[in-house]
């Protein structure tokens, strides 16, 4: 009996561990992912937007300010055709040094009431545009802090400006545990490849995971990742969309916190 234990003891020590999908997803998906593109850019329009609408997929653009008011109708029909407009504050403030810019423009230069503020007339904006009053956000280059080192994160949780709120901090995000102002979101170098991009979905649904994805240029602009390497991303994703959900921030995130 002893050698039976024994041997029963050493296969499972050496059986892959299956874990249970984390969270109950939606129509038996094993995963769910969110496609989430920075900074209103031209190759969005021009190049993510149209891979997304042919490969059936929506998804989450945040959007700082719109310069070019010519692109407004088409942002508009984007937000029409299902993808989401989402809150990236309208002049962009980063930390000094991340980007040429005036002071006035750095995070240093801002206050709490000065972010919100921007927040608040972005949102104005986003409505003129699709109509929505409900709105996600993505801090910009994942920075909290502004000023001599205020958090302006708790603020804007309890502000009611948004609902939710996506950040730049790998590990995908584990349903159970996420906080909803606090949203990993994971960026990949300018060399990544549709393989890669694929494996990284493998590996969210092979425990049952939340994994949002971070572009910026799409096949053009900057931080680029490959029109190539975002297709076959997409072609993978749609061939397996009874597996995998994607849906964009604010849907994925009211069925993980059950705000209505």
């Amino acid at each position: 009996m002893k050698r039976i234990m024994a041997l029963i003891a050493a296969l499972l020590g050496v059986m892959p561990v299956l874990a249970a999908p984390a969270w109950n997803w939606p129509d038996g998906h094993q995963a769910a992912i969110v496609l989430t593109y920075d900074d209103a850019l031209p190759s969005h329009l021009d190049v993510a937007i149209p891979q997304l609408d042919k490969a059936g997929l929506k998804g989450t653009f945040f959007l700082s300010a719109i310069f070019d008011q010519k692109l407004v109708p088409r942002w508009r029909a984007a937000a029409a055709r299902g993808h989401e407009l989402g809150n990236h504050t309208v002049l962009h403030p980063c930390a000094r040094g991340t980007f040429p810019m005036q002071d006035r423009q750095n995070s240093e230069s801002y206050q709490v009431g000065d972010m919100l503020t921007e927040i608040r007339v972005q949102n104005t904006l986003l409505h003129a545009i699709d109509g929505q009053t409900a709105r996600t956000f993505a801090m910009t280059r994942g920075q909290k802090l502004v000023g001599r080192g205020q958090d302006y994160v708790e603020a804007l949780r309890t502000a009611g400006l948004v609902r939710f709120a996506r950040s730049i901090a790998p590990p995908a995000a584990t349903p159970g545990e996420v906080d909803p102002f606090n949203v990993p979101a994971t960026f990949f170098a300018e060399t990544v490849t549709g393989a890669e991009l694929i494996a990284f979905v493998e590996e969210v649904r092979g425990r049952g995971g939340l994994g949002v994805i971070g572009f910026h240029g799409v096949g053009g602009d900057y931080s680029i990742t490959t029109a190539q390497a975002h297709q076959q991303l997409l072609d993978y994703l749609a061939a397996h969309r009874q597996e995998i959900w994607v849906a964009t921030f604010d849907e994925v995130m009211t069925r993980l916190t059950g705000k209505p």
